[in-house]
């Protein structure tokens, strides 16, 4: 890798971790809202949000427009059942599987939303996003083929948010083409 080509990919990656972490905020103050509660955006990490983390079950969605790529919502089992306990006021294996699966899809539709929300102003364009894809295990796998099918990278940066008086953690990545 030449000089140049490093201070490029040096600036791609801090391009994109300012947007995760703009996006992060405005993805942590609509969970607040749906959760009653305090969330926080943690630390940004990049380049190693395609990795295999703890979170399983997420919601995955192609952005284009202004930015174009992927962003996806990850879950660990016990965020899942603390979101489906929030949405539906009910534990999880009561609840029936498609109203599970809909009510997640939506809640994170709603904050994906407002996240590309939040970059697109920022960018001064406009971003749409896809119907969203529920996964219910591997999600970060998923996303991983996702990406190859493009033909893209890993340029991807994520963002934990979590609402420190729920077991609610939820990891926000957003993956850009290059």
């Amino acid at each position: 890798m030449t000089k140049a080509t490093a201070a490029d990919a040096a600036v791609r990656h801090e391009r994109l971790r300012g947007l995760v972490s703009l996006g992060s905020q405005r993805a942590a103050r609509v969970l607040a809202e749906f959760a009653g509660t305090t969330v926080r955006a943690g630390g940004l990490r990049a380049g190693e949000a395609l990795k295999s983390p703890p979170f399983e079950t997420g919601v995955i969605f192609a952005i284009e427009g202004q930015l174009n790529g992927h962003l996806a919502f990850c879950f660990d089992p016990l965020s899942r059942r603390t979101l489906v306990r929030l949405l539906l006021d009910e534990d999880e294996p009561e609840a029936p599987p498609d109203m599970v699966a809909s009510a997640v899809g939506e809640l994170a539709n709603i904050v994906a939303s407002q996240t590309v929300s939040a970059i697109a102003d920022v960018l001064g364009g406009v971003i749409s996003l896809s119907v969203p894809e529920l996964v219910l295990d591997e999600v970060v796998a998923r996303m991983r083929d996702l990406r190859a099918e493009r033909g893209k990278g890993d340029l991807a940066a994520s963002c934990e948010l979590s609402a420190p008086a729920t077991e609610l953690r939820v990891l926000l990545v957003i993956a850009i083409d290059a």
